[in-house]
């Protein structure tokens, strides 16, 4: 499995940003063809003593390899949403793709 992390930094005007992420640029997201998942995580709290978070809104998307994310984005519904992506996001953005293992974990006893 194969993920690509969103990371959106705070944006100047938040009821804009909104209103443009999820209106305009989530629709077409979720037409990009050969993506098993999409979540958005928002509201990111995080301790006072780490600080203020950098980060408005984190989105993942999932393939099934990095190959099928690849033709993903560049068929012509991940064009059109890298295009709205660079006319509102621009330099306000962290993305990291990554392979995904799962580590199995211990069998736990019941409570």
């Amino acid at each position: 499995m194969y993920k690509l992390l969103i990371m959106y930094h705070q944006p100047e005007d938040r009821e804009a940003w909104d209103d443009h992420y999820y209106n305009i640029h989530l629709p077409l997201a979720k037409q990009i063809p050969l993506t098993t998942s999409l979540t958005i995580n928002k509201d990111l709290s995080i301790t006072p003593m780490a600080g203020e978070n950098p980060y408005y809104l984190i989105a993942e998307m999932t393939w099934n390899s990095k190959e099928d994310m690849v033709k993903a984005l560049q068929s012509e519904e991940g064009h059109a949403s890298h295009d709205d992506f660079e006319s509102f996001a621009k330099d306000k953005v962290t993305m990291i793709g990554y392979e995904v293992e799962e580590v199995p974990l211990p069998q736990k006893g019941k409570a």
